[in-house]
């Protein structure tokens, strides 16, 4: 497809938008965001070098602050986007069509975020505002580069409260590896939301797209072959694309088989098998095996939550990642099946 083909598709995608997905509370687009907020928080430091101007190194630590660490304002939480990296503050939020709300729920946001960490001198307060963008997966002509909130105080003073808008799709291919910004690809395919099924049905177009896919997965790969992408990125990133390609390609066969087949084989890691096992020998009750041993489930979910996060970052496996944070595995199996306990008897 030729730029000047792909733009005015892209364009034309920006108004379609479906009434069912305007109804839910969530979709699946913020799922695939908050699990790569979750499982790969590191993927977010190219998004905040971009849009923020930093130079944080791909090795800066990022800590991705739950939804507990804050307040309840109105019945609003915010989601786990609240990150922390160095000494600064980041909330990032994602928008798979524009509203009306979103600037005022921004400063809302923010605003919860700055007081959580307001200091005190004497009688008087300082808060400092975190950085913040919005993340829009669909977008149209008239969409602004920010979402703007003027603010007017009582002594006169006005101040505008301005929150980037990345428009996520802006980025072509070239963009997204140039710049790193692979937590963009499972969105990639909403470029072509308006045009799936004429690709589907035109075997010119079905190649074309399917190349794009190809292009996509052997850059990924290339990245893996130089220790830059684990093993454990590889395989979530290629699970999130898909996910959202069968969600936009819903009956699309030739499209969804396509990427899946571009992306080859899922890799399947320890702590996978660990919980699928788990979950589907079930848990009876009076066989809490945390409990039997004194293990609090804060305690447990803490050395879960270091250890997965030394294999992501480092690429390490589940041996190697335990003995890095000085457990075993033996207490990380342990931790984990506490943890599925408890949700199992929470449900």
């Amino acid at each position: 497809m030729d730029e000047k083909e792909k733009s005015g598709r892209f364009h034309r995608q920006q108004e379609v938008s479906s009434a069912e997905e305007k109804s839910k509370s969530g979709t699946v687009y913020d799922d695939v965001f908050r699990t790569m907020i979750d499982k790969m928080p590191h993927l977010v430091i190219p998004l905040i070098n971009e849009v923020f101007g930093k130079q944080y190194p791909d090795s800066e630590p990022v800590t991705a602050l739950q939804n507990e660490h804050l307040e309840i304002m109105e019945g609003k939480v915010i989601t786990d986007s609240y990150l922390k990296i160095a000494d600064k503050y980041y909330h990032v939020e994602c928008q798979s069509s524009p509203d009306g709300t979103m600037a005022i729920r921004m400063i809302e946001y923010d605003f919860l975020i700055a007081l959580k960490h307001a200091e005190k001198s004497g009688y008087e307060y300082t808060i400092d505002y975190p950085h913040s963008c919005v993340l829009y997966l669909r977008y149209t002509d008239r969409t602004p580069d920010f979402l703007v909130v003027h603010m007017k105080f009582p002594d006169g003073a006005v101040v505008d409260y301005r929150t980037p808008i990345i428009k996520v799709n802006r980025y072509d291919f070239e963009d997204i590896f140039l710049k790193k910004l692979l937590f963009f690809l499972p969105y990639y395919i909403m470029r072509y939301e308006a045009v799936l099924k004429e690709i589907e049905e035109d075997e010119e177009k079905l190649r074309d797209f399917l190349e794009e896919y190809q292009c996509i997965y052997q850059k990924l790969n290339a990245l893996r072959d130089c220790h830059q992408l684990s093993d454990y990125d590889f395989t979530e990133l290629k699970q999130l694309i898909e996910t959202i390609v069968n969600h936009l390609a819903y009956g699309k066969e030739r499209i969804q088989k396509g990427v899946r087949d571009m992306g080859g084989k899922v890799l399947e890691f320890e702590h996978d098998i660990l919980m699928r096992e788990s979950e589907a020998r079930g848990v009876q009750k009076g066989e809490r095996i945390g409990e039997s041993r004194g293990v609090k489930i804060g305690e447990a979910r803490r050395l879960v939550k270091n250890v997965e996060s030394v294999m992501r970052t480092l690429g390490l496996s589940l041996e190697k990642a335990c003995e890095a944070m000085e457990t075993t595995v033996g207490e990380y199996t342990n931790a984990k099946h506490l943890i599925l306990e408890k949700e199992t008897f929470d449900e």
